[in-house]
């Protein structure tokens, strides 16, 4: 009796460990799913034509914040819109009639999300009740259909400017351009051939001659450099001594040509020689007669009276 008593303790104690993980596990998984089995819901129904991306446990969303999640989907041919999904949300919320139940994407990897859009009635919807279900295009979805309107303006005008440019490329100013460029080309290739040979046949005799002056160039500064600039130095500052012994002998009264240049009285008595030999010669031209009169006439006069 005690042996079995200790089995059945045993087989108790297993028992209550996996029924408490299994409970664990149920909770966990509703957990991670964003189902709490501890508060009670309200359930809503919505029925849609499709619902790409919506699985069971998507998130119920009133401005972002999750107040439930999708519990199952139905599907029934019989009905204008075939999907219908049922929403488990937290039964506190209170659900205006007119509310939106709308499908939208929540990011680019194109995840769905069901987002509540609470009417405005006064009135509330009741358990079970079917709400309005509608479906927003995804981001990408907004994006193509805001280029469409500004691609479908623009048809037109490409497609004049693909006709204008046919139209110029099979014209033939565009093949007497090609055909210009391929001559201009050619004729560059000419020049350039030109060119090489007039490097290899002149050009390169002229750089032997540049070559050859540098050497010369280079040893006529070589003799410059050699060259006795000392005595050359010496004889310029001789030479200068010279010249600056002359300008003293200029400049002093110890010799004639310094006292022809610097003595003033010298000066004077010259220029009044000079003057009053210029006022003889004037008298001499005015009065002839007074110098010539003592030298031939009186010589004349004396004469005759000898002869009386």
């Amino acid at each position: 009796m005690e042996n079995k008593k200790k089995f059945l303790n045993r087989e108790t104690k297993i028992g209550l460990v996996v029924v408490l993980a299994i409970g664990m596990l149920y909770f966990g998984i509703n957990f991670l799913k964003g189902i709490n089995i501890f508060t009670p819901d309200t359930v809503f129904y919505v029925q849609y034509d499709r619902v790409d991306g919506i699985v069971k446990t998507s998130h119920v969303l009133i401005n972002g914040y999750q107040v439930g999640h999708v519990s199952d989907i139905f599907f029934d041919y019989t009905k204008e819109a075939p999907i219908t999904l049922e929403l488990t949300v937290d039964k506190k919320l209170t659900v205006p009639k007119g509310t939106i139940a709308e499908v939208y994407e929540t990011g680019l990897l194109g995840d769905k999300a069901i987002q509540l859009r609470l009417g405005k009635s006064t009135e509330l919807c009741h358990k079970g009740d079917t709400l309005e279900g509608a479906v927003k295009g995804g981001m990408i979805a907004e994006i193509v259909s805001s280029l469409l309107p500004p691609i479908e303006s623009l048809m037109p005008n490409i497609d004049s400017t693909v006709t204008a440019v046919r139209t110029i490329i099979q014209s033939n100013e565009i093949k007497n351009i090609l055909a210009n460029t391929d001559n201009a080309t050619k004729n560059l290739k000419d020049a350039s051939k030109k060119l090489n040979v007039m490097m290899d046949s002149d050009v390169k005799p002229l750089l032997s001659d540049a070559k050859r002056v540098t050497g010369n160039l280079d040893k006529i500064t070589t003799e410059i450099s050699k060259a006795d600039l000392q005595n050359i130095l010496a004889e310029v500052q001789s030479t200068i001594n010279n010249l600056k012994l002359v300008t003293n002998k200029f400049n002093s009264k110890d010799n004639t040509i310094g006292l022809l240049i610097n003595d003033k009285q010298l000066y004077y008595h010259i220029d009044s020689i000079a003057f009053n030999a210029n006022a003889l010669i004037v008298d001499l031209k005015e009065n002839p007669k007074r110098y010539v009169h003592f030298s031939l006439f009186g010589a004349k006069d004396k004469k005759s009276k000898e002869k009386k």
